[in-house]
């Protein structure tokens, strides 16, 4: 969240259409799409002179562009910590292509930043928005159905989460991991069972959960399963970079000490370090490391030691940390995140090929080409096949991407994991594995 509205709301999320802040050189198309869909039956009510009013008075407005075109916009009205979406409106040929979605979440975005703590949306069921709105967790009542959200963050928790460049993951990235599924399942039961049902966990005298290790080979997703992590939590994430801390005014320990203490200061966070090991290495091995690993020692009791927090840790050198730092009481989980099996690799390939235009191609045969593919070389593979079939269209071939595209793509690409590596990955997880 370090990064300024307008890069947020500017980014381009696919489909042809892009989600940016409303200009006054917009006024004109905004005011023509509102005339297009003001007699659509599932229009929500809105007046020409309540928008051009609001425009005018500067209210939250976001647009969806498609070019020069304004295919879709929302607006809200601030009334001091509460707001209200009172026009939100789609051209008919782009509904059903996520652009709902994405006025929705860029208008909270804005609203989170301006220190509104509840956003409400009054529609009619069957109403433009109303999927939209379920989609990014606004809960309805009953009747003319008001959709209402309580915003996760106060304004002085938003400024702490900038600081340190923190965000709130969307949700769908937990359902976006494909395949992976016993990994899913271990850490869905392990670790997300008890902070999403404290209560129950709290009948059983089971203390939750709030630290743990990801070890394993380079690119296997450790890093894509913090974040989904954060998502399913619906809590902020915040990625705490070694290499950032140690550039820091206090030096790496001293920043460390400051990253947790100023974290604490949020209701609910998952603070994230990836290559873990740079910063918790083992101090018999490395003496000049002490200072950072006593602190550890130290801030990862006090950091969890408050419910709502919860820090992930990744590392491709498991053996190398430090035993005092990932020993039970500091870390709850230690697991292992290794190459993925036959089955996940055919549900990666699965998403992948859905993201493309290929006709029918046969999954199972690529996942039984790819063995030691990671998810990484994965997706890698399969832009390079996407790449073929866009270098044929630029000559004018448009064929759709085959099998064949594939698998020449699979035969150039060089797995990460080979033999040596997946067995020394199994005997490090028979070795530190807790779980």
């Amino acid at each position: 969240m370090n990064e300024t509205i307008e890069q947020v709301t500017s980014r381009r999320v696919g489909g042809g259409w892009r989600v940016r802040d409303f200009h006054e050189a917009d006024t004109e198309r905004v005011v023509l799409l509102y005339e297009t869909t003001r007699d659509l039956p599932d229009s929500t009510p809105l007046s020409l002179v309540s928008l051009v009013a609001a425009l005018r008075a500067g209210q939250p407005t976001v647009v969806a562009s498609a070019g020069n075109d304004v295919v879709g916009f929302a607006v809200a009205e601030v009334i001091d910590d509460r707001a209200r979406l009172f026009g939100l409106r789609i051209h008919p040929e782009w509904r059903g292509r996520g652009v709902g979605s994405g006025l929705i979440h860029a208008s909270e975005d804005r609203l989170l930043h301006l220190g509104v703590r509840r956003i409400e949306a009054l529609l009619g069921g069957g109403q433009v928005g109303e999927a939209a709105l379920v989609k990014r967790g606004f809960v309805a009542t009953r009747g003319l159905t008001l959709f209402s959200k309580d915003v996760p963050l106060t304004p002085s928790e938003v400024g702490v989460l900038d600081a340190w460049g923190g965000e709130l993951v969307d949700e769908s990235a937990w359902s976006a991991i494909a395949g992976m599924s016993e990994l899913k399942a271990l850490i869905d039961e392990r670790l997300l069972g008890p902070l999403l049902s404290p209560d129950v966990a709290s009948q059983f005298g089971l203390s939750l959960p709030a630290a743990m290790v990801l070890f394993g080979p380079p690119g296997t997703g450790k890093t894509s399963f913090a974040r989904a992590v954060a998502s399913r939590l619906r809590w902020p994430f915040v990625e705490l970079l070694p290499s950032k801390l140690a550039a820091g005014v206090g030096g790496l320990a001293a920043e460390l000490q400051r990253a947790f203490r100023e974290l604490s200061q949020l209701e609910h966070v998952v603070a994230f370090i990836d290559e873990f090991d740079e910063i918790a290495t083992c101090r018999t091995a490395e003496p000049d490391g002490r200072a950072v690993v006593n602190e550890l020692l130290k801030a990862i009791p006090q950091f969890r030691g408050h419910p709502g927090r919860l820090l992930i840790c990744a590392t491709n050198f498991v053996e190398r940390l430090d035993p005092a730092v990932i020993r039970p009481g500091r870390f709850d989980l230690v697991i292992p995140v290794g190459p993925p099996d036959h089955a996940a690799r055919a549900a990666m390939w699965g998403a992948a090929v859905a993201r493309t235009n290929a006709a029918a191609v046969d999954t199972d045969h690529l996942a039984s080409q790819t063995e030691g593919f990671t998810p990484a070389d994965v997706a890698f593979a399969a832009q390079r096949a996407a790449f073929s079939g866009f270098r044929r269209a630029q000559g004018g071939d448009a064929r759709q991407l085959e099998l064949e595209d594939f698998a020449a793509a699979i035969r150039s690409t060089s797995a990460s994991i080979d033999d040596r590596a997946a067995s020394e990955f199994r005997g490090l997880a028979d070795q530190f594995a807790r779980v």
